[in-house]
């Protein structure tokens, strides 16, 4: 769960919750009634650090300012929503929720401003279900330039005098994913005219499959580019085994690289066996951490 911390010398209260749309004085009508004089934007947006994995906080500051002439959340239960999120070129799409979500209570007259401070990790939310490889070119090498972006008003409860500057973005972020390559370790795979072996990996949303025939079975060297999940699946699959027993191995390299330190890297092998006795194929599933929690 993020960690939110209030800074305002007005009393804030801050809280992680889903993003349910809230009917009060901000707007009568649900989002959907008469516009209002709400005019709520986001200044001195800052996000430190400027390189990190999923699972490192970041520290998010700003001000909400209300540049219209009426009052945000003007009577006790009023609220609206800010979201925080990361993309790849400074957006945020129509149902997404971002990776930190901040409830404020308090009233912001016009002309009036509340500053905010957030911590959390920006593999919260929904983050790793937009985002397995945050980029999938075999060129990519991490970190990659993303943008941490906020929305004031992220529901959009309150129906307010300009919609379009509710936006603020800090780029550029280094994105810190994990590198993930196989190099082979064992092949006997019987007659050269067998099918062969496959390597297929999967982070959940990006999947992609590595043949390779018996004459030369060997694994592809990257697999992943720039991956954001801590774990992935792998199965190794053996087709046509035609010896007694049939071998297919591959060690799965990860490397971590953050800006200023050493290379984080796991190595992980992985062996799958067939027997013809019992049948000519087999597929070995596994799930490999790819990424040190301490690093």
């Amino acid at each position: 769960m993020p960690e939110l911390k209030s800074v305002a010398s007005l009393t804030v209260a801050l809280a992680l919750l889903s993003a349910a749309a809230c009917s009060h004085a901000n707007d009568d009508q649900g989002g959907s009634g008469p516009r209002t004089n709400i005019d709520l934007t986001v200044t001195n947006f800052a996000v430190t650090p400027d390189a990190a994995d999923p699972e490192d906080h970041l520290t998010l500051t700003g001000t909400i300012e209300n540049k219209g002439a009426e009052t945000a959340n003007p009577l006790a239960g009023d609220s609206f929503l800010v979201y925080f999120n990361l993309s790849q070129d400074g957006t945020l799409e129509l149902t997404e929720e971002g990776f930190a979500q901040l409830r404020i209570f308090d009233p912001i007259p016009p002309g009036g401003s509340l500053p905010f401070t957030v911590s959390a990790p920006y593999g919260n939310g929904d983050t790793l279900s937009i985002f397995g490889n945050f980029c999938t070119s075999v060129a990519c090498v991490p970190p990659e330039g993303g943008v941490i972006g906020v929305k004031v008003d992220g529901s959009e409860s309150i129906r307010e005098m300009d919609e379009g500057n509710n936006f603020a973005f800090m780029s550029p972020f280094q994105v810190v994913g994990t590198r993930v390559g196989a190099t082979l370790s064992l092949c006997t795979i019987g007659s050269p005219s067998s099918p062969g072996c496959n390597l297929i990996v999967t982070d959940g949303l990006f999947s992609q499959t590595f043949h390779r025939p018996c004459s030369t079975c060997q694994a592809t060297e990257v697999l992943l580019p720039n991956e954001l999940h801590r774990t992935v699946s792998i199965t190794l699959q053996l087709r046509g085994c035609t010896d007694p027993v049939c071998g297919w191995g591959v060690t799965i390299t990860s490397e971590t690289q953050k800006p200023g330190l050493p290379a984080s890297k796991l190595q992980t092998p992985l062996q799958c066996y067939a027997f013809s006795a019992n049948g000519p194929d087999a597929a070995c599933p596994f799930q490999v951490e790819i990424r040190d929690p301490d690093y």
